[in-house]
This record gives C-alpha cells, sequence and structure tokens, in this order.
C-alpha cells in the first residue's frame, strides 16, 4: 500500500515537471526557429559581423537544449509509465525499506530534474538577455538612450548595484563617463558621478590592459589590495569588461557591489563580454554616422554659406555642368536677365535663354566656352542690348567673364559665367558728364564733384525753392568803350569779372549769367545751403573789397565803378534752354526781378539788401538805415538798406 501511494505521488510530481518541461521546450523551440529565420535568412550574408557570430552561436546552443530537453522528456515518460504500472514485479523484500528506497530514488531525480531545467531556463534567458540587447543596440543610432537601457537591463541580470559606460576621448585618451545607472534604472548625473564611490582605478586598469576583471570579493583580492578606492568604499563584487572595436579599446563597461560577495560568476562575465562586443560595435557605428552628420552638416553650411555669397555678390553668376546643364543662377543673374531662376536651373543653357534676344548672346558665349574647354579659356566680352522686362529704353550694358571649371584632377566639370551689369555704371558716367557740362563753368569744381557723388540732390528738370539772389554790374562801361580798344576794354571787364566770381566761388555761389558787363550768382541752389542769405552778403562784400583792392592797381582814367544787389525770396531754378542743344542753369522769378532792380538802384560801389535778406542775417552783418524803395513792377515800395560791412 505504501509502495502504490509512493508511485502515485512520484507519477503525479513527475507529470508536474514533464509539463513544465513541456513549456520550456516550446519557448527554447520557438526562440530556435526565430534565430534560424534570422541567423540562416536574413543575416547568412553578414557571417564575418561579430553580432551574426553571437547570434549564430546562440542558435546552436538553443538548438542542443531543444534535443536535450527532448531526451530528458522521454526518460522522464519512461519513468512515470514504470511508476504507475500496475502488478509490476517486485523483490521479495520487507515493505518499509524498499519504498524508502524507492521514495530516495525518485526524490534525487525530482532533484535532477529540478536542477535542469533551472539551468535550461536560465541559460534561456541569457539568450533571450543577448537578443533583447542585440535588437536595442541595433535598433538605432542615437546610442545614449540605447545604452541606459542595455545598460538597465544588464545590471537587472547579473542583479549589480551600480553600472557604467566609460569612453575613450579620442583626442585627448582620456576616459569620460558616457552612461551611469544604478538598480532602480536612475541615470547618475555627472555630478554626482564625480563624488560617486566607484573605483576608476579598475576602470582604468580594464581600459589599459584590454582584459576583463571579475572578483567575486573585492576586499580579500589579492589582485586589488593596492586598489584603495576598493578598501575604502567597501566594494566587494566586481566585473569590468573593455570594449573593443577593429582592435582599438575605446572603453569599459564597469557593474559592481559594495553589499553582497560572490555576486557574478563566469556567465554573468561571458554575456557582460557579449554584451561589450556589441556595444563596441554599436557605439563605432554610431560614432561613424555622427561623424557623417557632421559631414554632411558641414558640406550643407558650405553650400549655404556659398549660396549666400553668390546671392549677395552684384554680379550674376551662372555655371553649368560638364554636358551644359544649369547648376547655379544667382539672384543677381535674375534681375540682370529677367527670369525667375525656377525657368533656368536644371536646364540646358540653350533650353533655358531661348527666349533672351539673340543680341544678348549668352547661348553663343557659353557655346564658345564650351567647345574650347580645354584650354581653360577665360573669355571677355562686352555687350549692350535691350532686356525684356527692363526699363523700354533701357539698354543694357553687360560685361561677360566666362572660364572653364575643372576639379583637383583638372578635369573639365563645367562652365562658369559672370555677368557684370555697367548699365548703371554708365548711366552715371553719362549723368556726370552732363553735370560737368552744366555746372562745371558756373560753380566751384568742390561743387561739381559733390552733385556727381549725390546725383539725387540735383533737379534738373527745375524746381522752386527759396534762394538768394546777387547782382553786380560794372559802371562807366560807355565811357572807357570810347576811349579804348575793345579787346582792352574786353581784357579790362573780364579782370574784374574775374575777380567778382572768385568772391562768389569762395562762398560756393552758383554763376548763373553774364550779360554783357554784369553778373548773376544765386545761393540755395543747386545744392541745398541752409545759411545763404549769408553766404550771398558775405560774397556781395567780399566782391566789393576786391574790386576796390584790384582799383588800387589800376590807372585813374581805367578805374571803373560798380553796384551790387542783394535779394532773398522764391523762384524756380532748373536748365533752361533747347534740348541737346544750348543750355543754361539759372533762376526766374519776383525774387531775381527784384535783386535787378536793387542793382540798378544802389549808388557806385555800394551795396544795397533788400529786408527779405536782411530779417535772415541781420544779427551778423553792419547795415545803414532802412528806407523806402520804389521799384518797377512792384505795387509797394522795398524796405532796403546798404551794407556797411561784417563783424
Amino acid at each position: 500500500m505504501i509502495s502504490a501511494d509512493l508511485s502515485g505521488k512520484a507519477g503525479d510530481e513527475l507529470r508536474i515537471i514533464s509539463e513544465r518541461m513541456i513549456r520550456v521546450s516550446r519557448l527554447i523551440h520557438e526562440s530556435s526557429e526565430k534565430l534560424s529565420i534570422a541567423v540562416e535568412g536574413t543575416f547568412a550574408s553578414e557571417g564575418s559581423d561579430p553580432r551574426v557570430r553571437l547570434l549564430s552561436d546562440a542558435l546552436h546552443v538553443s538548438r542542443n537544449a531543444d534535443i536535450e530537453l527532448g531526451r530528458i522528456y522521454q526518460a522522464m515518460q519512461r519513468a512515470v509509465n514504470t511508476a504507475q504500472a500496475p502488478g509490476l514485479a517486485r523483490p521479495a523484500l520487507p515493505a518499509s525499506p524498499p519504498a524508502q528506497s524507492q521514495h530516495k530514488s525518485f526524490e534525487h531525480e525530482r532533484e535532477a530534474m529540478v536542477t535542469s531545467i533551472f539551468n535550461l531556463e536560465q541559460q534561456r534567458n541569457e539568450l533571450e538577455t543577448l537578443s533583447e540587447i542585440a535588437r536595442t543596440l541595433n535598433s538605432t543610432l542615437e546610442f545614449d538612450e540605447v545604452l541606459s537601457l542595455v545598460m538597465d537591463r544588464v545590471i537587472q541580470f547579473v542583479k549589480a548595484e551600480r553600472g557604467v559606460l566609460m569612453l575613450v576621448n579620442t583626442s585627448s585618451g582620456a576616459s569620460e563617463l558616457t552612461v551611469a545607472r544604478d538598480k532602480n534604472a536612475n541615470t547618475i548625473s555627472e555630478s554626482a558621478f564625480a563624488t560617486a564611490q566607484i573605483s576608476r582605478h579598475t576602470i582604468k586598469k580594464v581600459i589599459d590592459s584590454r582584459q576583463p576583471l571579475l572578483t567575486d570579493d573585492a576586499q580579500l583580492d589579492e589582485g586589488l589590495k593596492d586598489n584603495q578606492s576598493i578598501l575604502v568604499y567597501g566594494i566587494r563584487s566586481i566585473m569590468c569588461a573593455p570594449l573593443i572595436v577593429r582592435n582599438n579599446c575605446i572603453g569599459a563597461v564597469y557593474v559592481d557591489s559594495r553589499y553582497n560577495t560572490r555576486l557574478f560568476n563566469k556567465k554573468h562575465l561571458e554575456l557582460l563580454l557579449a554584451f561589450c562586443n556589441q556595444a563596441a560595435i554599436a557605439i563605432d557605428n554610431a560614432r561613424l554616422f555622427a561623424d557623417l552628420n557632421r559631414a554632411i552638416r558641414t558640406v550643407r553650411e558650405d553650400k549655404q554659406y556659398m549660396d549666400n555669397i553668390f546671392g549677395s555678390i552684384a554680379n550674376g553668376v551662372v555655371t553649368t555642368n560638364s554636358e551644359g546643364m544649369i547648376t547655379t543662377f544667382n539672384a543677381a543673374a535674375s534681375i540682370i536677365l529677367r527670369l525667375h531662376p525656377n525657368m533656368v536651373l536644371g536646364k540646358h543653357y540653350r533650353e533655358a535663354f531661348k527666349i533672351l534676344p539673340p543680341q544678348v548672346g549668352i547661348i553663343d558665349t557659353l557655346y564658345s566656352a564650351q567647345a574650347h574647354h580645354e584650354h581653360g579659356t577665360l573669355i571677355k566680352q562686352a555687350i549692350n542690348c535691350k532686356i525684356p522686362g527692363r526699363e523700354r529704353d533701357d539698354i543694357a550694358s553687360l560685361n561677360y567673364y566666362v572660364s572653364s571649371l575643372r576639379d583637383m584632377q583638372g578635369t573639365h566639370i563645367g562652365i562658369a559665367l559672370v555677368i557684370d551689369d555697367q548699365t548703371e555704371l554708365k548711366r552715371s558716367e553719362a549723368r556726370a558728364k552732363q553735370v560737368r557740362g552744366i555746372f562745371e563753368r558756373y560753380v566751384h569744381p568742390s561743387v561739381v564733384e559733390q552733385l556727381i557723388r549725390d546725383p539725387m540732390a540735383l533737379h534738373l528738370g527745375g524746381e522752386t525753392k527759396e534762394i538768394s539772389v546777387v547782382f553786380a554790374d560794372i559802371r562807366g562801361y560807355t565811357r572807357l568803350s570810347e576811349n579804348m580798344h575793345p579787346e582792352e576794354v574786353m581784357h579790362l571787364i573780364n579782370r574784374y569779372l574775374k575777380t567778382m566770381c572768385d568772391a562768389i566761388w569762395e562762398e560756393s555761389g552758383t554763376l548763373t549769367a553774364f550779360q554783357g558787363d554784369a553778373l548773376m550768382a544765386i545761393f540755395n541752389a543747386p545744392l541745398a545751403q541752409p545759411d545763404h542769405a549769408l553766404r550771398a552778403v558775405r560774397a556781395a562784400w567780399k566782391m566789393r573789397m576786391a574790386v576796390l583792392e584790384y582799383q588800387r592797381s589800376q590807372p585813374q582814367e581805367v578805374q571803373v565803378s560798380f553796384g551790387i544787389g542783394v535779394n532773398t525770396g522764391p523762384a524756380t531754378v532748373g536748365n533752361v534752354g533747347a534740348q541737346e542743344r544750348l543750355q543754361n542753369y539759372t533762376a526766374i522769378g519776383d525774387a531775381v526781378n527784384v535783386a535787378s532792380r536793387l542793382q540798378n538802384n544802389v549808388s557806385d560801389n555800394d551795396i544795397l539788401i533788400n529786408d527779405t535778406t536782411f530779417q535772415q542775417v541781420q544779427n551778423k552783418v553792419h547795415t545803414g538805415k532802412p528806407y523806402a524803395l520804389s521799384v518797377k513792377n512792384k505795387s509797394t515800395p522795398l524796405t532796403v538798406r546798404y551794407l556797411l560791412g561784417l563783424p
């Protein structure tokens, strides 16, 4: 009865163990199938990759485990059948000892089975861990987050307290923290890592020696007795492995525990080494990927820089490849030729520029350069043409510079065309010539240069503005004409006029008219002069003093007198005369007429100024008492004063 009970209990336990084995066997079998598809299918052509070799080894172990489980399962089935077979013959022994012996035998087999199953499950867990690590490491090239996840798996699997991954700086050669995690999957910050009780000496030793390190009790390990940090920090279990790729040690992975001894074993070290082999490749790939990204970013930045240069320069730039397809067409070229870049880029130059008039000549210029590219000839050509889209009467003046583009080996790779638009320069030169032709006889050369530099300050078509006018007339011209030869009279008059002109130019006035023995000058035109009234008065006084000085050097019989009138008021100033014929820059209006009337009514060798001028200079001049003066074409008398001097 006891024997039957024992057999029943043993059979039940064996059945339970058998069911567990079936589940483990099924999982290992499914894992083997997946590994088989990966190793013998997807990655079959990548047998030299260490990660593929690692998967291949895992497949081999998984298949052996599957076969071994099958054998164990069959043995268990036989044991179950034997234990539960009715009428089984037994030796004629006392009931108690055979039952006790049979019980011990079954217990022994049960323990062996449990141990075998535990080992298989542990092996399966290790394979799953390696497989998961491989998938994680290969899932992305952004490896910072990946390494944190993998470190968590390693710490969890080996039951470590902390895990650290350090990499060697490629420039300085120093070891630098990359990832530091604790058993709770928390990141150890750099500031905390600086004070963390971790054996940096061990990490450095592994990196330098390129050999892994495992100790089950660091406090008693003779090989680590010189490592003071281990003794001081009370570290018990340590495991550290190098990261080696392409025969270079790029860092190390370190895990430890300050509380448990004999925490790590050779299986754990093998797992860590497998992880390091995969991690080293992933890190190297990520570094290469980062280098590639930096290179691509540099190329993009260089291209953007060149595009910005091409876009900012005033000259048009057009480039083609060796087949004549347009690769560059900058903003200036678009403005000059009135073509949108979308109409040009990516097209052959014959197709892109066929809408331009033939006289523009770009197609012929590029064809000639392409035909002679072997000489690297620089072609310079000047073109005057009309371009559709520009001002109707605008003749574009363009200079073409064409040259061959070559690479570092001297191979022809395309053509570069630079378009220098000289249209505005030609227009400015024509405007400068016009300004010189109109003003260089009437104003000081410095005023002419200023007008050329700032053509917007000039309104040749005419404008109404306030000006100050100076009229001067030489008296006694009739008497001189009666007593002197005409040539002598002309010479004398010119000497007087030159003396007065010099005084006007000193105050930057504009000479607008010579009428026999009289002259007219204006201020505040063509350039603005806020103090134009004072300039006019000063010019008149300088004229008077210069003429008086000149008279002292002349015989009494050839001396003449003069009169000067100064007035300020609105007038229209601009060119007067036939278009493209004789023109004169002058002023027209009542202010001019009043200045002429003052000059006619002033006494000899004196200056008469109108009240409109006096109001602007009264604190800067000495004058006589005001009086009323009636003049032609004015309904009311003028209030005028004689100029007596300057402070």
